[in-house]
Parts: structure tokens; C-alpha cells; sequence
């Protein structure tokens, strides 16, 4: 659904729904900082959306967002419905256009009565949602008709006639907790149910985010995880040996584990899912950083469900997996034993047999245990109290492009003159902001090295003036000072970013500047640009100024 929304200086046209890191963003491009944000629905385009009567209202836009996700789960005859009903009943604001969502059933609007029976077929329907045959063949939809509308509430609008029979407005939602709904089954592996202090229930839809987790904890009325209790988790998609009980994920640590293991495997179809559950059962994983490992390096492992011995895995080879070509008069008196026992042998360092099938891996057992200590995972709390910043710094670069009217060449800018322009740069880093809610910042993109990932914890993108000159800054918070080696992976991977990845969007943002527009680029192929400590931007500044003595 398409609405408008102000904050009374500024109005954005959303498309609804959104993910939750996306609508925070746009929240807060508009000043609105709120982990639950207000703003005044200014307008909606369609006129059957039953928002409408809400226009020039101030409105919860999680509770929009929400509307929006069950109104996609109706059809168009049932949001017509609910749009009558809303036009011509007392509602409660949003609370009540959410529980209308639920408790739909029991309210027709017809349109045509040409066929009697179809009336009836359509009223019986919608009362009890469900028509087996046997009853299709039994019910006089006439008379259930005639019943209907003789015994109910009838009213006649210019859009059709509307009838309640059965109709029940149920709360669902309470008009702060949200009720457990899949808006999209396919990307969610399992549901973690919480409760908060007063005994309020929400639910985690994995995998999440931050921003997710944070409105949970919100509507929750608590600050961190550790005043919840996991009441449940649900399953969804996820291998039976790989969900953990609730006493599992009592720490935010554990759950920040397995939140890592749903996002690495959210994706996999139900073939990966069976191959994952037997890889993890082989290697003997209990650990869910071990079982994401595992999901990470899934092409180690050969899994062949329902082969139980050598020859029957013999056989899978010879005449399923058409190993090799052989004579089918010769299959008889092939020894599948010995072929599996070579094949085990010669190109896999460690297999065996299990309830589910043979499994097979590229490396010895133990070599997929203890190896990653979710050095890559988002924390979905985290504090920064026990690290220090620590800064790389590189020279920005400009053009600036005057506009039309002035008839002027663009100019190239170097450090030195972007300076008067420092606040307006700021402002569009914040602006363009492509790294979203991650609460990492780039360091949610980087897999380069286990070391480094654990001890730079964030690492975002600024600008920062240095003795009246202008740099590129990655801004990072470290638990522990990097080691040389380290360090070059760190740059390498911020050069990267600067010119094919963050800084590569960055530099096609157009910056609106009283003399025209202005373009920055944190990255430049030309031989005095490099990527610098602090300590070594004081010696190139040191240097560069004995020179010019």
C-alpha cells in the first residue's frame, strides 16, 4: 500500500510494508529517532484502504507496518470488507483495524444477486471460512441465504449490501504487543516466543536484526534481553537436532549464536536443510557457532540419505550417481563394496554411516569443531565500554559542478579546499547511510579474517579536519591494539570499500552546495593517496611540511 507520512517539516512517500531496518531508516532521515516512531498519515492512495480514515492523524508506524503485512494476507473481496466495515462502524484507531484482520470471518458484502444460490454459497463461507464437499453437496445455499439475511444485520450501502451473521471482533492485539504472525514463511527458520517483566508476550522472528529486536524489547517495556524469559521456540524450517530448547537461549550471547546459524541457513531449500542436520549430527555438533560453521562449509560434506553400508553407497555410486560407465550386464558382479570403501578412502577424509545415511566430509571431524566463535555475527546487544577508537584516514578528493547558469568549468578540489565544506558532507554521509542499522557498521560486510572481525568491532564511515585539511575517516572501536598483518587486512578492506563498495555509492550522491554540486570521493589510483594510521598521518604531514621549509 502507498501512504505519505510528515513529521510536520518534511513528508516521505512509503511503500508499505517495509522491513524494520528500512522504515527506521527512512524514520530517521525524516529527524524521527524513536525506536517506536509517530508521524501524521498525510495521505493514502487508495481509497479502499481503510487507512484513509486516518488521514491527519498522528500514527504508530510499527502498527502501520503491521496493518500493512495482514492486509497483503487478504484478498481483494475481504479488504473491500474491511473497508465497509471500517467506513461505517465505531473503530478504536489501528488497534481495531488490526484485530479486524484477524476476526474477518462472519461479515459479507454482495454485490450481485442474480443467483441466489451463490449468495448463500458466499454468506456460508464467509461465516465459517471452510466448505468441505461433503457439505457442498448437502447445504441449500437458498435457504441459508433466506436465513441469513431474514435473522442478521443487513445494511444496504451504494457499494452493496452488507450482512453481519457470526461476526465476533476478537483482540488479537492489545494495541501494544503484536500477535504471532509469519508474514513471509519462507524466509523465517524458527520463532523465538518472549516474555517481559509483566508478563507480556512477544515474538522474535528468526533470523532478525538490531532494529527488530530493539521495538520487541520496546513494546516488551524492558532494555535488555536479560529481563525476558523464552517462553518457547518455534519451528519453522529448521532441522529438528539443530533447534534449541528455551533454556538454551537464555543469555543474549546464545541467542545472538543462533540468530547467526537461521541467517546462514534462511535460505537453504529442504535438500540442504536434511544435508545440514546429517553433517552436523556426523561431526557430533552441539554448539550452534560449530553448526554454523559446519552450514558455511557445507560443500565439505557428501550426504547421501538412506544408504546405510558400503554396499549400498557402492551401488549409489555405480548405478544412481552413474560414477562410472560400466556394461549393465556387468552390474551384477561389481563389487559395490569395494568401490564405496576406494571411493571413502581415496577422497574423503572422514565418513560413516548414521540413521539418516552416509555422510562424508573433507577433513577429519574435529577439524570442524571449535573453529569459528561467531567473529562474523551481528551482536544483537552489544556495549562498547571495554574498546578504544582507533582511526584510519585517507585524503578526500571533489568536483565540484557549478550549475547551468553560471556558464563555469567544474572544479577539482582537493583536501584543502573541501574544508568549507565539511558540515554539508557530513550531513550527506548520514544521509546516504547504505549501511543502514547495522549496528557494526561496514564490519557487517567483512569476511576477510577471523582476527581481525574479532577484535574491530565497528568500523563506520566519516570525514574528519585535520590542521585545516579535509580526510576520509573509518572510524572503527577495537577490543585489542591489531597486529601488523592484521592492520594491512583492515586496509585493504577499507581501500575495497572506498572503491567499489560503500565509497563507490558515496561518490555518485550529489551534494547540494550554494555554489552548485558537489561530488567526494574517499578513494584515488593517484600515487600520493594511501590509507593511514593516525601515527603515520602525523609523519606524512611532519615530512610533507620539512619539505616545504
Amino acid at each position: 500500500m502507498k501512504i505519505r507520512v510528515s513529521n510536520g517539516k518534511q513528508h516521505r512517500d512509503l511503500n508499505l510494508p517495509m522491513q524494520d531496518d528500512e522504515l527506521s531508516r527512512v524514520m530517521r532521515e525524516m529527524g524521527i529517532n524513536d525506536t517506536v516512531p509517530y508521524c501524521t498519515l498525510s495521505a493514502v492512495w487508495n481509497d479502499r484502504n481503510p487507512l484513509v480514515e486516518l488521514e491527519g492523524l498522528q500514527v504508530n508506524m510499527d502498527e502501520v507496518n503491521f496493518f500493512a503485512k495482514r492486509m497483503d494476507s487478504l484478498t481483494d473481496y475481504q479488504q473491500d470488507v474491511l473497508s465497509v466495515y471500517v467506513k461505517n462502524r465505531s473503530i478504536n484507531g489501528l488497534k481495531d483495524y488490526i484485530n479486524l484482520t484477524f476476526s474477518i470471518a462472519g461479515l459479507s458484502l454482495i454485490t450481485d444477486f442474480s443467483e441466489v444460490g451463490k449468495v448463500g454459497r458466499q454468506l456460508y463461507m464467509d461465516e465459517f471460512q471452510v466448505l468441505s464437499a461433503t457439505d457442498e453437496e448437502k447445504i441449500n445455499f437458498i435457504e441459508f441465504a433466506e436465513k441469513t439475511f431474514t435473522e442478521d444485520r443487513v445494511e444496504v450501502y451504494p457499494y452493496g449490501v452488507f450482512v453481519e451473521h457470526g461476526f465476533e471482533l476478537q483482540e488479537f492485539y492489545d494495541g501494544i504487543n503484536f500477535p504471532m504472525y509469519l508474514y513471509d514463511p519462507e524466509q523465517v527458520t524458527a520463532v523465538v516466543e518472549l516474555q517481559g517483566k509483566e508478563g507480556t508476550v512477544e515474538y522474535l522472528y528468526l533470523p532478525t536484526t538490531s532494529c527488530s529486536f530493539d521495538k520487541v524489547k520496546a513494546r516488551l517495556g524492558v532494555e535488555n534481553y536479560s529481563e525476558c524469559m523464552v517462553r518457547a521456540v518455534h519451528n519453522e524450517r529448521m532441522p529438528k537436532n539443530l533447534l534449541p530448547s528455551s533454556e538454551d537461549l537464555k543469555d543474549v550471547g546464545q541467542l545472538t549464536a543462533y540468530n547467526e546459524l537461521c541467517q546462514t541457513v534462511c535460505r537453504f531449500d529442504d535438500v540442504h536443510m536434511e544435508k545440514l542436520s546429517l553433517a552436523a549430527q556426523f561431526i557430533g555438533a552441539k554448539d550452534h557457532m560449530d553448526m554454523t560453521y559446519i552450514a558455511k562449509q557445507l560443500g565439505d560434506f557428501e550426504v547421501v540419505p538412506s544408504v546405510h553400508n558400503d554396499e549400498e553407497y557402492g551401488k549409489f555410486l555405480v548405478v544412481e550417481l552413474d560414477l562410472f560407465d560400466v556394461d549393465e550386464l556387468l552390474l551384477p558382479h561389481i563389487d559395490y563394496a569395494g568401490v564405496a570403501a576406494d571411493k571413502r578412502s581415496g577422497t574423503l577424509a572422514d565418513s560413516g554411516y548414521l540413521e539418516g545415511g552416509f555422510v562424508g566430509a573433507a577433513k577429519e571431524r574435529h577439524e570442524y569443531l571449535r573453529q569459528y566463535h561467531g567473529e562474523y555475527s551481528d551482536p544483537l546487544e552489544f556495549s562498547l565500554d571495554d574498546c578504544e577508537a582507533f582511526c584510519l584516514y585517507s585524503p578526500l578528493k571533489g568536483i565540484l559542478m557549478p550549475g547551468v547558469e553560471c556558464g563555469e568549468q567544474e572544479e577539482e578540489l582537493y583536501r584543502y579546499d573541501l574544508t568549507p565544506f565539511e558540515s554539508d558532507i557530513t550531513e550527506a554521509i548520514t544521509a546516504y547511510d547504505c549501511i543502514g542499522e547495522e549496528p557494526r557498521g561496514l564490519m557487517h560486510y567483512f569476511n576477510d579474517s577471523l582476527d581481525v572481525a574479532r577484535k574491530v568491532i565497528t568500523a563506520i564511515p566519516k570525514i574528519m579536519e585535520h590542521e585545516g585539511e579535509l580526510y576520509g575517516v573509518l572510524e572503527c572501536m577495537i577490543k585489542e591494539p591489531l597486529t601488523e598483518e592484521e592492520l594491512m587486512v583492515l586496509k585493504d578492506y577499507w581501500t575495497a570499500q572506498m572503491s567499489d563498495g560503500w565509497g563507490e555509492g558515496f561518490e555518485q550522491q550529489a551534494i547540494q552546495v550554494e555554489d552548485g554540486e558537489l561530488f567526494v570521493s574517499f578513494w584515488s589510483n593517484g600515487d600520493s593517496w594511501s590509507v593511514m594510521t593516525e601515527e603515520e598521518l602525523l609523519q606524512s604531514l611532519n615530512q610533507q611540511a620539512r619539505m616545504e621549509m
